[in-house]
């Protein structure tokens, strides 16, 4: 008997071992580097993920770069200082509120589409979402609280826009699954349309695949013990972040982007999200571009579907 009551404290403390280097690599702020992954340390890129568009992307951060912005800062429901840049356009007929995605940075995950934005009459908002660049925090929560956030950043914009100008949101991977999170939290009728450019369908659905692909674990029991981390530590749910249910009560139409080549986010994140979505839609999927990659693959085409969409919601009241 007492060979058994070892073994099981064995395993306890093995699993429990695994459930905090995950929740420390996935979830704080600081992280873990897990070589070969297209993902690093806050300030860290690596550039593996856009090998095949590796001088357009290049091209493109430059120019993030080389613009003058206003710094800005807000402070978000939970008290902290949450740091974004605004870029003006001359003649501008909309703003763009941009959101990076997992431990990412504005002038790596969103540049190309921002500079194309920005040529054709868009104020653009770049924000650091909390726990990375400039703002503050010490736990990422792939749209659990992020989601409160967007609604701090659109009552800023809602107060500093005198001329009335649509708003939309436009994030990529974590921010695009935290734009939709955000739908259901009163931002309209400010907000004309979302631009939902690879995000996941829930935190679960997401965690269930790093699980397995990056650790190499089944996701039960280790994710259970992950979300009580989540709750005793960082203050939240999974079910706070699940863009899927989110976009069964939504009602601003969404533009639903999705490399066919994403082995990161596969691309049933989006078509899961697109089904439920309950508001006006559309749906580009990218052939051969993989994860945040679509728009350096297609220019054009993402280029004409933004376009149209904005053509469409511009001048349209979302209630």
């Amino acid at each position: 008997m007492s060979a058994i009551v070892i073994l099981l404290v064995i395993l306890l403390l093995i699993l429990a071992g695994t459930a905090w280097v995950f929740f420390q690599f996935t979830f704080s702020r600081k992280g873990m580097r897990m070589p070969g992954k297209p993902y690093a340390k806050e300030g860290e890129y690596d550039l593996r993920i856009w090998k095949n568009c590796m001088e357009q992307h290049l091209q493109d951060h430059n120019w993030y770069l080389e613009q003058s912005m206003d710094s800005l800062t807000v402070m978000s429901e939970d008290q902290l200082n949450l740091h974004g840049n605004y870029l003006h356009c001359e003649k501008p007929e909309r703003i763009v509120l941009c959101v990076h995605g997992f431990r990412g940075d504005p002038s790596h995950d969103v540049a190309g589409v921002a500079r194309y934005l920005h040529q054709h009459h868009c104020d653009l908002l770049f924000i650091n979402q909390r726990a990375s660049g400039q703002s503050e925090g010490n736990y990422i929560t792939f749209g659990a609280k992020e989601k409160n956030d967007i609604k701090t950043w659109c009552r800023y914009l809602e107060a500093h826009n005198p001329k009335k100008l649509p708003v939309y949101l436009y994030g990529v991977s974590m921010g695009c699954t935290t734009i939709l999170c955000a739908s259901t939290l009163g931002i309209t009728p400010l907000v004309h349309g979302l631009i939902a450019d690879c995000g996941y369908s829930s935190i679960r659905s997401i965690l269930e695949a790093q699980a397995r692909g990056s650790f190499h674990l089944p996701p039960y029991p280790v994710l259970s013990l992950i979300e009580l981390l989540c709750r005793w530590i960082a203050k939240f749910r999974f079910s706070d972040g699940d863009a899927q249910e989110a976009m069964k009560q939504n009602r601003i139409p969404v533009l639903f982007i999705h490399g066919n080549d994403d082995h990161f986010v596969r691309t049933e994140n989006t078509l899961r999200n697109y089904e439920a979505c309950a508001a006006e839609k559309e749906l580009l999927l990218v052939d051969g571009a993989t994860h945040a990659n679509s728009y350096n693959v297609n220019e054009q085409l993402y280029q004409a579907y933004l376009n149209r969409f904005f053509q469409k919601w511009d001048n349209e009241e979302i209630r």
